[in-house]
């Protein structure tokens, strides 16, 4: 769960998630390449977002990367009204203009184009071309065939191959006689080179394809390239890897680790997730240490305070109260040593920590007293109102309380008011609260005023709990619940909370292994 984009750990909710519509794109793509017939049944809703995303991007690259998911049953993704709006982005010269880009350059134009027609063709519009049109683009794209200049770069040379291909015109052979990119060096070259290589090949192998052709492809390369990269590769290479070695004649055997990968991330829905673009946060990697200290694993993590170091040097690190508390807590509780001035500050501000704890305000007098905890300093005991014990909602304010003292090092200062009698009935009744971190409260709460883990509340523990253990690649998380299946660091942070404080009584906190 460590973030590509900025090293923190990131919840694992996210995984629940679909990518956004250029990984959905290719994802789909290396489906059908594969020979499969992916389906998606996601909600309008979400098909519309996935469509806002893509148009806000590009009008023609976004329209392009919603073919897949109109092929795969989003008819919503992708319709009719978009072979107009594609057609109003065409100039007099028979080019079309993406605006998006910013870029009035002819490479600009020739890649434009080419998504013009892909979008075009996918809806079946490509016949219904004036002929007008057609014959103006025609003449435009063969102007760019340059006999005995220069070649074009390698993505250039695709669009245009392409472009005539789309339009069932023949591809000229200057640009079929260009060679494979060379890959005897491929083992010496940098990753940012690596790459640049494979989208030469994945140009070069879609020019000769245009043209009718087998690519020269030096599957001994490529192959091994996949096999080492199927698990990790962002989507839109894996799916110019798929589909260099499908024209390459690889067989299928080569392709089953990237189907094992694109099954493990595709949702109920039937769209995948991406976890390349999920986001770390230090609320999450909080977590992330409260649950390697919960099970005496070591806090030592080099790459999470080297992401927090990054933050901290940017421009962009928010520097809202209890943001800088969070990362307070966050270097202490990894790295150590003592507590800063910066935290012993906000920690005794009362617009940052509430010094009246209230139904309404618990919750963040709870969080933030445990993030002052992680952040090394000590919190008074608050002035506590009183409340009723008789709805889900009041009786969770009041655990919330229990437990917050409790963490804080104040478990004597939990108010009389709060006792093992008012909480029983709910300890023993899990189906009365919405989600499992509420319930782990209580049952906390009522464990910490005495309650005695007897056998109904054991009964009730493995109702209230133990169903929701474990998510795909997560089998020691627990689920938010109440209809939500998605993994929680939070609620797993309150679970194994519990199991520890009733001396292991759930078997829930996991074994360790070598100290880690």
């Amino acid at each position: 769960m460590v973030s590509k984009q900025n090293g923190y750990y990131y919840h694992p909710f996210l995984r629940n998630q679909p990518a956004g519509p250029q990984a959905q794109s290719y994802a789909l793509r290396t489906l059908f390449e594969l020979g499969g017939d992916p389906k998606t049944s996601a909600a309008s809703a979400q098909v519309g977002s996935l469509r806002r995303q893509a148009l806000q991007t590009s009008p023609l690259w976004g329209r392009d990367w919603l073919i897949p998911l109109r092929r795969a049953g989003a008819g919503a993704a992708l319709g009719a009204s978009d072979a107009a709006a594609v057609q109003r982005l065409r100039a007099e010269g028979g080019w079309y203009v993406d605006s998006a880009l910013g870029d009035d350059s002819e490479a600009a134009h020739l890649g434009a184009t080419w998504a013009a027609l892909e979008v075009l063709d996918a809806l079946g519009r490509l016949d219904d071309l004036p002929a007008a049109d057609r014959s103006a683009t025609v003449a435009w794209l063969r102007s760019l065939d340059r006999p005995g200049k220069k070649p074009r770069a390698f993505d250039e040379s695709s669009a245009l191959a392409r472009s005539l291909y789309l339009l069932k015109e023949p591809v000229p052979a200057g640009l079929t006689g260009i060679p494979a990119p060379r890959t005897d060096d491929f083992a010496d070259l940098t990753p940012d080179a690596r790459a640049t290589r494979l989208d030469d090949t994945y140009s070069y192998t879609l020019i000769q394809q245009a043209a009718g052709k087998r690519p020269a492809v030096d599957r001994r390369v490529w192959e091994p390239v996949l096999r080492d990269g199927a698990a990790t590769l962002p989507h839109e290479q894996l799916y110019e890897l798929v589909h260099i070695l499908k024209a390459a004649g690889s067989p299928k055997t080569v392709f089953t680790p990237v189907l094992k990968r694109l099954d493990g991330e595709r949702l109920d829905d039937g769209t995948v997730r991406d976890p390349d673009a999920y986001i770390g946060n230090p609320d999450a990697s909080l977590f992330v240490q409260r649950l390697r200290a919960l099970a005496d694993w070591s806090r030592e993590d080099s790459r999470l305070l080297a992401a927090l170091d990054r933050e901290e040097k940017s421009a962009d690190a928010g520097q809202a109260a209890g943001e800088r508390l969070s990362r307070a807590a966050l270097r202490k509780i990894t790295a150590g040593g003592g507590t800063g001035e910066q935290a012993r500050q906000l920690c005794a501000d009362p617009r940052v920590l509430p010094a009246t704890v209230t139904e309404q305000n618990a919750t963040q007098w709870q969080r933030t007293t445990l993030n002052c905890a992680d952040a090394g300093v000590s919190t008074a005991v608050p002035e506590i109102g009183t409340w009723s014990t008789d709805t889900p909602e009041r009786v969770v304010a009041a655990a919330t309380v229990a437990v917050g003292l409790a963490d804080s090092g104040r478990r004597d200062g939990i108010p009389s008011w709060i006792t093992a009698d008012a909480l029983e009935q709910w300890a023993r009744d899990p189906g009365r609260f919405t989600s499992v971190y509420h319930y782990a409260l209580v049952v906390r709460a009522y464990s910490l005023t005495g309650g005695a883990p007897d056998a109904p509340l054991r009964e009730a523990l493995g109702r209230g709990i133990t169903p929701y253990r474990g998510c795909p690649g997560l089998p020691d998380l627990f689920q938010v619940g109440g209809g939500d299946l998605a993994c929680d660091l939070k609620t797993t942070w309150a679970v194994w909370t519990l199991d520890r404080q009733l001396h292991g009584a759930l078997g829930r906190l996991p074994a360790t292994r070598n100290g880690k």
